[in-house]
């Protein structure tokens, strides 16, 4: 990751962290449009996220995704 969006994404955790209380485990709510999105730029999110983060992860979806996404299989 280049040096300037590092410097981003740790200046904004850390001010997560200490006006909300975040800390890790992160939990990352993933939704459709964020994995199709994921998918056609072939971007690992369970390897890519905890790089970006600088930290433990943990990656959450909805059941009514599950459930939609599923039917659309079908």
């Amino acid at each position: 990751m280049k040096i300037t969006r590092q410097k981003h994404a740790k200046k904004h955790l850390g001010f997560f962290r200490n006006n909300f209380g975040v800390r890790e485990p992160y939990q990352i709510l993933l939704d459709g449009t964020f994995c199709q999105a994921a998918l056609r730029g072939r971007i690992q999110l369970r390897e890519q996220l905890p790089r970006y983060l600088m930290g433990e992860t943990q990656l959450c979806t909805t059941r009514w995704f599950l459930k939609t996404y599923l039917r659309y299989l079908n």
